[in-house]
């Protein structure tokens, strides 16, 4: 490329193979305005999948691309270039070529066909060899498209489970964290946000510093439609962070503006390496985010909640009604009390 013997393109850059090396030089391109945005992970993505897909038999092969590119990349460059897939999506994505690819490697082995795939089949292979159903999607759009004949796919059951932390074990673990100086400080305050918030990892990763405001003696945060402020043990964490990072330039071009900046070029810190950091203190981001969750619809309305935290109001909702919240009738009070001030006036 440097000797103009090939064009600077992402296809040049797909020739030299797939290695964090050279995801790091494609960002550092796309940073300097060298080559154009695109979604990294799954563009490496894509070609993982064909790597695998090209060494199959072509009976199997022609399946898994059609499956491949209208079942799973169709729907993922849907996203917008600024919500590109996290790791979790492209590893899962590539782990379930990888079992449609055994599944019909299976099906070879036991003489079967998918035209002539029955029921009784597709209950031995899930029983004996995919209890997660992490084929489910490629069952349901052979049946969808009528490449075979119709059959019940099981889903899967949901793995999570009531809340079992307590509100004290929560905030036991927030001095912990703000106590603590050998994790880095952006793992901290995200799992402070986690703690006391309930924000997934995945949601205050992508947090940019617009979303932190200063008003008076007060910083806030934008996690949903409503700014919190910040407790004041947090805050100061928070403005230590923003003061160590202000002067730390970029890689290339303009600042990409992201709170919790990475290690590649322009990129926001990977959720990954939150979760690693947070695990070594016992914090477990998804059981503490339903606990958290929780308790909040206990002490507030779950429309308030849904505002201040980023959820949906249904979501907030189905933690009220699990724990049995009082304040599901929160607008009928709020009516009532209106009406009877009315009256008293």
């Amino acid at each position: 490329m440097a000797q103009g013997a090939k064009p600077l393109s992402h296809e040049t850059v797909n020739e030299l193979g797939r290695s964090t090396r050279i995801r790091y030089f494609r960002r550092m391109l796309i940073a300097a305005g060298s080559l154009p945005e695109i979604d990294v992970r799954l563009n490496d993505l894509e070609l993982r999948s064909r790597a695998l897909i090209d060494g199959l038999p072509a009976e199997y092969a022609i399946i898994i691309t059609r499956f491949f590119n209208w079942e799973t990349l169709r729907k993922l460059r849907r996203r917008p270039v600024d919500r590109p897939i996290s790791v979790g999506v492209a590893n899962a994505r590539a782990t379930e070529v990888r079992k449609v690819a055994a599944f019909l490697a299976w099906l070879g082995e036991n003489h079967l066909k998918l035209p002539t795939l029955n029921q009784v089949a597709v209950d031995r292979y899930l029983a004996h060899h995919d209890p997660n159903l992490i084929i489910g999607r490629f069952l349901a759009w052979v049946v969808r498209h009528r490449i075979t004949q119709h059959f019940d796919v099981p889903r899967a059951q949901s793995t999570v489970s009531p809340a079992t932390i307590a509100e004290d074990a929560v905030w036991e673990k927030v001095d912990v964290l703000l106590q603590t100086e050998s994790t880095p400080m952006s793992s901290r305050i995200i799992g402070l946000f986690l703690l006391v918030f309930a924000q997934p990892i995945r949601d205050s990763v992508r947090l940019r510093r617009d979303d932190v405001q200063f008003t008076g003696e007060n910083v806030k945060v934008q996690f949903g439609s409503t700014p919190v402020v910040l407790p004041p043990p947090i805050a100061e964490l928070l403005v230590r962070y923003l003061d160590d990072t202000c002067d730390r330039p970029p890689y290339a071009g303009s600042p990409p503006g992201w709170l919790f900046e990475g290690v590649m070029p322009q990129q926001h810190l990977s959720d990954a390496s939150v979760r690693f950091n947070l695990a070594k203190h016992g914090l477990h981001a998804r059981e503490i985010k339903h606990a958290r969750l929780d308790h909040l619809v206990q002490v507030l309305p779950a429309s308030i909640v849904a505002d201040i935290t980023g959820f949906t109001v249904n979501t907030a909702m189905r933690h009220s009604a699990n724990t049995r919240a009082d304040w599901g009738i929160y607008s009928e009070l709020r009516t009532r009390e209106c009406k009877e001030l009315d009256l008293g006036e």
